[in-house]
């Protein structure tokens, strides 16, 4: 590793800027919906918006490392279906091992007391899972499983070991495919004892179960859901042999010749009656069965292959699986021969047909429905049908079940190759299968709360029925959404299984999609969302009997409304603004009902808030007088100001300009004499010349009058009567801001003027914003708070005055935590991160902006987020860990390149090449700076360019 001077420091990005607080959030249509006359809860849905954010360009794309699921396993727990009403399928050449499994699956075999299983292993696409879903359709059809028989793909050879369905992952849906009464724990423990306590009541009665678990690939995956009792049944497939207890395991290996003759033979009857061609071709027909391996799923699409073209001769065939047998002769013969088998399937699908072979993966679920279909590739419901069923014909899908179809998964894995080749428009097709999705989602939401005639479902049973079906579908479809950058569309279908949980009272499954919900709607910044989603946590633990828990979840309610009133402010149009208003009356009374008599007297701000916001918009009497108000003269000590080192809060930024106070006769008296003493403040300021108001002596008087209004605010006030002083905190808002004012004019008049304002004045202008900080504090008015610091942190930073500056982002961090605005806390914990790396204080440096970085990610910042991780990197370097400041330097100018931060990248990648330099990376070091210097000329910026030039020649890049 090359060494470098200890002088020599990294380079400094230019300060971030401060960043502007969230937006008042979406308007859009809905109505109120709360039903106030009835007891218990109520929905929250009265601004529920219509309208929906589209993303312009869905960027990422389905790959074999990247296709899009859900975050972790999915376990798709589904029925068997008798003989008669599955689909149909030729199966042949396994006559012997169907005997023996059936053998075992008999419930009259079993005598010994011991736990059955049938382990079938063998190879991908021998025919492990057909074998097994054959026997295990037979057994059901023959009447032997009255407790129910279902089939769980356990996904044990997924790429990610993380996306393998283990047991604690299956236990509930299984109990819900089972039929089990209650509800499920909230514990995997809890719902491994239930599941066992199930099975072992269903073999009392004399109802034995099937459990199909198909895939495996280790014992654990297994070991949790084999019964217990003698009169259940397991069959296991797994690519590998496995050892369970009491099991029987059947090696399968490739079909024997005679058999994989009888296959085509067969299966070439059934799609295409009446043909000779096998018999005529004997040799032909073998040797295609052997270039096929003889597995069964190379031999199903050959025979498909003749069927749809009854020119074809078996030899002739033959002769192309060779051909294409040739190009793949990197692979072994199994591989081989089904991937050959699957290339000369696609070439001959139509362009339609391809193009939906290649878009079929897009799903993010295990199946697929003819509608969904449809909208996937764009087409008429009757094309669609038509399309799917000649994939089926050509055995490239596979119908399991009336009108839905899934994938064999080495056929899925090569439509996904074939996706990345061709370059189809994935985005478009995600965006149309989301919207599909969402509208059945909504019109599920309607029939389940009876709102009027849905065309898709005429009953709830209806809906239902198709939750049941759609349910992995709907939950790949959120994380799709989220991948894509759609929380708004993750957001409306979570909200269905939300709703589909709270209708079943499965209250663990509802409280943990309802808390998935919150996360969607924070992401989204879809403020009415986010409510609707913390009140369906509070009424899921209320069900549930976990009241404290509950309680806790109504304050958290509660305390959020702040910002749903703070958007309905801040709402351009008056519908909007009432619809929020709206639904804050509704949470505020829902979060009143759990919260009884503990939080008076938050409940009556909110609902003084709520009128003040309706009074100030002029919008109906409704909402002007909420609840009781008992008038009171306050009185308070005449006291000094100690500003606090703490600070709280819980809403987000206001309007940069206070509010102007109310008329003097709306007041009471003591209100009156300190709006009285504020004023006197600002006009005692502006009696003097610039240069002595912004002097400390000259403002000496001024700040007098001020902490003279403070000291008549009483520190003990009533929430209630927190209106009547609102007015004086403004006007001393305006008196800081006016003091403020001093810093640009110090800049102005140069050095020595700037020099005094920095060292002798700020602080004391410091102490002004504390006076006006505490103020706010005493009405319980956050939001002033977190701006005041804010404005007074933006000036000590351009005054140098580095300690200060980052005291007021760590105090705007804190508020921003309080009210949950993770954006808002990562933005001011990477401005408090650069101020500290100014002050050369490097490991404080890192550590708030890697605490920044993680909150900027979530709140998908990715210019703020890669800003953090610049300041990361050059901490790093200074702490002399020049790996780790090359990681988070690598990142930054990724994450500014995206967001076309051009600063931010010349500063990413400045500090790259340093790390690159002292990591041995000479030339990506070169590199890095002439794409720095090359955008920092562009800009062309008085500060940036100069700065960047002077920094590259000191490292001995460019010549002075």
């Amino acid at each position: 590793m090359g060494g470098r001077e200890a002088a020599e420091g990294p380079p400094i990005p230019p300060a971030p800027p401060a960043g502007a607080g969230p937006g008042a959030g979406s308007a859009g249509a809905g109505s109120a919906g709360a039903d106030s006359a009835a007891p218990g809860p109520v929905r929250l849905d009265a601004f529920a918006p219509g309208g929906r954010v589209y993303q312009a360009a869905r960027d990422l794309y389905v790959s074999e490392a990247h296709h899009v699921r859900p975050a972790g396993p999915l376990a798709v727990v589904e029925p068997v279906l008798p003989t008669d009403a599955a689909a149909a399928e030729v199966f042949v050449g396994r006559g012997a091992e169907r005997r023996e499994v059936l053998a075992v699956l008999d419930p009259a075999h079993g005598a010994t007391g011991m736990i059955v299983a049938s382990s079938v292993a063998g190879l991908a696409g021998i025919g492990k899972t057909a074998l097994a879903r054959s026997c295990a359709a037979e057994a059901v059809g023959r009447g032997w499983y009255a407790g129910g028989a279902v089939f769980v793909d356990l996904n044990g050879y997924a790429r990610d070991p993380a996306d393998q369905v283990m047991p604690e992952h299956v236990f509930a849906p299984m109990l819900h495919a089972l039929g089990f009464p209650g509800r499920p724990a909230d514990s995997p423990a809890g719902q491994a004892a239930q599941y066992h306590r199930m099975l072992a009541g269903l073999a009392a009665e004399g109802r034995p179960v099937l459990l199909v678990l198909d895939n495996a690939s280790s014992t654990a995956q297994i070991a949790d859901l084999m019964p217990r009792s003698r009169a259940h049944r397991t069959l296991i497939t797994s690519r590998h042999t496995l050892v369970t207890r009491g099991s029987r395991t059947l090696e399968l290996g490739a079909l024997s010749p005679a058999g994989a003759r009888a296959l085509v033979e067969e299966q070439l009857e059934f799609l295409s009656p009446g043909g000779t061609r096998t018999r005529q071709d004997a040799a032909g027909t073998e040797r295609l069965c052997r270039l096929c391996g003889h597995l069964p799923l190379a031999l199903h699409i050959a025979t498909a292959l003749l069927a749809r073209d009854p020119d074809l001769t078996p030899s002739d065939l033959a002769d192309e699986l060779a051909r294409a047998r040739h190009k793949l002769d990197v692979l072994d013969d199994g591989e081989r021969a089904v991937r050959a088998a699957f290339e000369l399937s696609y070439r001959r699908l139509t362009p339609q047909q391809a193009r939906m072979f290649r878009l079929l993966p897009v799903n993010p679920g295990p199946h697929i429905a003819t509608d969904a279909v449809a909208r996937l590739v764009d087409l008429a419901d009757d094309q669609a049908v038509g399309l799917i069923r000649e994939l089926a014909r050509a055995h490239v899908v596979e119908r399991v079940g009336n009108g839905v179809w899934r994938q064999h998964d080495l056929m899925r894995a090569y439509a996904i190759q074939l996706l990345g080749h061709h370059g189809d428009n994935q985005g478009a097709a995600s965006n149309r299968l989301i919207e599909h999705y969402i509208a059945l989602a909504a019109d599920t939401m309607s029939a389940l709360h009876g709102e009027g005639p849905v065309t898709s479902f005429p009953t709830v049973e209806a809906a239902l029925a198709w939750c049941n079906r759609e349910h992995p579908n709907l939950q790949a479809a959120t994380s799709m959404a989220a991948t894509f950058g759609d929380d708004d569309g993750a957001l409306r279908i979570q909200e269905t299984l939300v709703a589909v949980y709270a209708h079943r009272g499965q209250t663990a499954e509802w409280e943990a999609a309802a808390r998935t919900a919150v996360r969607f709607a924070r992401e989204a910044k879809d403020h009415p969302g986010r409510s609707r989603a913390l009140h369906q946590v509070m009424v899921a633990l209320e069900r549930a009997g976990r009241q404290d828990e509950a309680v806790e979840a109504a304050g958290v309610l509660l305390g959020f409304q702040q910002v749903v009133i703070e958007a309905a402010s801040l709402a351009e149009h008056p519908l909007d603004c009432q619809r929020l208003l709206q639904h804050a009356v509704a949470a505020v009374a829902e979060s009143g009902r759990l919260l009884g008599g503990r939080e008076d007297g938050l409940l009556h701000t909110r609902r003084a808030d709520i009128a003040r916001v309706a009074n100030a918009r002029r919008l109906d009497e409704t909402f002007r007088e909420i609840g009781p108000r008992a008038p009171r003269r306050p009185a308070g000590p005449d006291t000094e100001d100690v500003p606090g080192e703490d600070f709280r809060g819980t809403v987000p930024r206001p309007p940069r300009r206070p509010p102007e106070p109310p008329a003097e006769e709306e007041v009471p008296d003591v209100a009156l004499e300190a709006t009285r003493w504020a004023r006197e403040a600002l006009e005692r300021l502006s009696e003097h010349s610039p240069g002595v108001a912004h002097s400390v002596a000259g403002a000496a008087p001024a700040q007098m009058a001020a902490r003279r209004a403070l000291s008549l605010i009483p520190e003990d006030l009533r929430p209630e009567d927190a209106d009547d002083w609102r007015g004086v905190c403004a006007l001393l808002a305006r008196f800081a801001a006016a003091r403020l004012a001093g810093g640009p004019l110090s800049r102005y008049a140069g050095r020595l003027a700037q020099q005094e304002w920095s060292w002798g004045v700020l602080p004391h202008v410091a102490g002004t914003y504390e006076i006006a900080v505490q103020a706010y504090r005493r009405v319980n008015d956050a939001a002033p708070q977190v701006r005041l610091y804010s404005d007074l942190a933006e000036e000590s930073f351009q005054s140098g005055a580095y300690p200060l500056a980052a005291k007021c982002r760590l105090a705007a961090a804190g508020i921003a935590e309080a009210m949950g605005d993770e954006e808002g806390q990562g933005e001011a914990l990477s401005a408090a991160a650069h101020a500290h790396l100014l002050m050369a204080n490097h490991e404080e440096a890192a550590r708030f902006a890697e605490s920044a970085f993680p909150l900027l990610t979530a709140a998908k910042r990715p210019g703020p987020a890669g800003r953090a991780l610049t300041t990361l990197a050059n901490a790093r370097f200074s702490l002399n860990l020049p790996a780790q400041a090359l990681s988070a330097a690598l990142g930054a100018e990724a994450l500014t390149a995206s967001a076309g931060d051009l600063p931010g990248r010349t500063a990413a990648l400045l500090v790259l090449g340093l790390a690159q330099r002292d990591t041995d990376r000479a030339e990506d070091s070169s590199a890095s700076w002439r794409t720095a210097l090359h955008i920092a000329r562009t800009l062309d910026d008085p500060y940036l360019t100069p700065s960047t030039e002077s920094f590259l020649k000191s490292v001995g890049h460019l010549r002075g």
